[in-house]
């Protein structure tokens, strides 16, 4: 009898063979590289893999998907610290072999993406271009043909080194403004000779790579290219252009997957890693053109905001695209394919698609317009998924020594998923919400067309709630300490939440507060003032302006959004600029009037015509509310916005960890 699967995913669960020797991928989705399995404690300092990196990639193999993508640079560590190193002569490639021999159990491939970054190398290296250029204010000559020789002869090596650790293929990487691409693309190729000018001739460097790598390891290993589909820059490669690049490489290389951004447009991250102001898929135009030009004979592949089985089915059914690559949404479930496999889509756990998992603690403000690598930070998390990167040690935790009786108050995103932990570890629940819903502070986001995520996410948990048979749920309850006595549970998890912060201005009664203003915008005059440039500050004003009024945002610190993630906040900028919302910083509010607002600037003091004054400056824990519960059990445990006022990624995670340590 034909499974069921495949009359719902006929094309994502084709198995696809691919090159000379006829390698079999189980399926159509592939896992995109992804460099935080190293930076996030999979890589040892050697550059091996360790045993929590092969944990992290076999997520991605039982979870179904057919191949993962392992983040290597040429020269190591060229670029980005504590990528995966495979020379065998500073490393032991035992590790290696041990996540092969895991994968192809499977029946899953591996590969190692090699990339070098050319002129963005750190300075201990030999910074090169197509063209001379400056980059990050410093001076890059453009590669003579010694350095190209010398770069062709480096990934020659580390591919011979590669086929030794048993991976099945090599990813080169030529996009997003790296070394190749800066050689593809008309923006940053302005050479003479015949390296220059012509599609063949910028693809030439490019080629003699792939072709010493291909002569270095034979048919031995499958070779795939990332190119640009598009630079996301006006004269720059376009999807007709990337196909002529395909044409060229074909012959030397098994398959191809299409990605988009250039580096030259320093606002370029959140088109390359979409945030969530993209549309879904939004690279399938350009590999659609790309797969469908006469003559293209190998598999063509996509990137880029593909979330859902069902987005990647509908791309394989429209043909615009022979396989699908994620990566984030990997991240958020690794078992997003095996759980398509079995039908049971209500239970994939959506992305949010706010790169907090490439971008944590990697850098913070210190330009008004971006931010700049800092101190890196190493602690990875998703936003969503507690275990990305912490499954092999916490899936270690014992479990619970006996069944218990656990409180939890408070429906938002931390009670609830507080509530799924401890029904997973055998508790039994009772969640108490105030309200009529579950979702807390983010039912505020579903009137904005750009949150459509968040809202997918909480739906997520309230359906995990409502199928736990051991989570009772009552609704329209207002916890008290009497209540919880007379339950007389063995813990309390407490998630009752934050409340906005009332700024002392004078005349402050006169103005909204941000939360009162979802859902209730025909309130809101035409003419807007938003005092508070955080991130609520800043998505009000964006939602707003979609909806037609005219918004200034004014932020007493020195940034805009500036706890923001790097990507998020890039989005932020780019669409406060594309609607036109105004921003002032080190402007400090000193009082609201009917007419507007008096603010001080570094210019002295102004008066703000509004019809609408907005406060966003914050909330602050619930410890009123918090507080009546401590002593109600054996263990009373704060978690989410009550513990300390921040975002998802901390309810997520205290949540979680609540119901994990019972």
């Amino acid at each position: 009898m034909k499974p069921i699967y495949k009359e719902k995913y006929p094309h994502l669960f084709q198995p696809m063979v691919v090159g000379k020797n006829k390698v079999v991928f189980k399926n159509r989705a592939l896992v995109a590289p992804i460099g935080s399995i190293a930076t996030g404690g999979g890589e040892d300092s050697d550059g091996r893999i360790n045993i929590f990196g092969i944990n992290h990639c076999m997520e991605y193999i039982r979870g179904g998907f057919a191949s993962i993508c392992l983040p290597m640079e040429v020269p190591i560590d060229g670029g980005h610290e504590h990528m995966f190193n495979v020379n065998p002569k500073t490393c032991n490639q035992m590790n290696f072999h041990l996540l092969q021999r895991s994968v192809h159990a499977h029946r899953g491939l591996t590969f190692a993406e090699l990339l070098h970054c050319g002129p963005y190398v750190y300075d201990r290296f030999k910074k090169i271009a197509a063209s001379d250029c400056v980059v990050s204010g410093k001076k890059v000559k453009a590669a003579t043909r010694e350095d190209m020789e010398e770069v062709c002869q480096l990934f020659a090596e580390y591919a011979t080194w590669v086929r030794a650790a048993k991976f099945d293929g090599i990813l080169i990487h030529m996009g997003h403004g790296w070394l190749f691409s800066f050689f593809l693309s008309p923006l940053t190729n302005h050479r003479t000779d015949e390296f220059g000018g012509s599609i063949e001739n910028r693809c030439r460097f490019p080629l003699m790579v792939i072709k010493a790598i291909r002569e270095a390891v034979g048919d031995d290993l499958l070779i795939e290219l990332r190119l640009n589909g598009s630079d996301e820059v006006p004269g720059g490669i376009t999807p007709e252009e990337c196909a002529q690049q395909c044409l060229i490489f074909q012959d030397y290389v098994d398959m191809i997957h299409i990605t988009c951004g250039h580096r030259l447009d320093a606002m370029s991250r959140p088109k390359m890693h979409p945030s969530n102001f993209y549309p879904f898929a939004h690279n399938a135009y350009a590999s659609e053109i790309v797969k469908n030009t006469p003559g293209i004979k190998i598999p063509i592949g996509v990137v880029g905001g593909i979330h859902t089985p069902e987005i990647a089915e509908e791309i394989l059914a429209k043909g615009q695209a022979d396989y699908v690559l994620m990566a984030r949404a990997a991240m958020a479930d690794p078992e997003i394919i095996k759980k398509a496999r079995e039908l049971r889509e209500d239970d994939i756990r959506p992305c949010l698609r706010c790169n907090f998992c490439m971008d944590h603690g990697r850098r913070q403000a210190l330009t008004k317009e971006l931010h700049l690598l800092s101190l890196p930070s190493y602690d990875r998390h998703c936003a969503v998924n507690p275990l990305a990167f912490q499954s092999a040690s916490k899936k270690l935790f014992p479990p619970a020594d006996r069944k218990k009786k656990v409180a939890v108050i408070g429906g938002g995103i931390a009670g609830m998923q507080a509530a799924i932990s401890c029904a997973d570890r055998g508790h039994s629940v009772v969640l108490y919400e105030k309200t009529d819903r579950l979702g807390g502070q983010t039912l505020l986001s579903d009137v904005m067309p750009f949150k459509k995520e968040l809202k997918l996410f909480r739906e997520y948990l309230e359906r995990q709630v409502r199928k736990r048979e051991n989570i009772i749920v009552m609704m329209n309850t207002l916890a008290t300490p009497e209540m919880i006595e007379d339950l007389d549970p063995d813990a309390v998890i407490v998630a009752v939440g934050a409340e906005q912060i009332v700024p002392n201005i004078p005349g402050v009664e006169k103005a909204m507060m941000a939360f009162d203003v979802f859902g209730n915008e025909d309130k809101v005059g035409k003419k807007v003032l938003i005092v508070g440039g955080g991130s609520i500050g800043v998505e009000l004003g964006i939602h707003l302006s979609i909806l037609g009024r005219d918004c200034t945002i004014i932020e007493m610190e020195h940034y805009i959004a500036p706890n923001a993630q790097l990507t998020e906040r890039m989005s932020y900028l780019d669409w406060l600029e594309k609607k036109n919302v105004k921003t002032m910083v080190d402007t400090k509010c000193v009082e609201i009037t009917d007419k507007g607002a008096y603010v001080e600037t570094p210019e002295g003091k102004k008066f703000i015509e509004a019809d609408t004054v907005i406060i966003a400056v914050g909330t602050k824990p619930l410890e009123g509310e918090r507080d009546k519960f401590i002593d109600t059990a054996f263990d009373v445990i704060n978690v989410g916005d009550c513990l300390k006022a921040s975002n998802i990624v901390n309810a997520i995670h205290t949540g979680f960890d609540a119901g994990l340590t019972l």
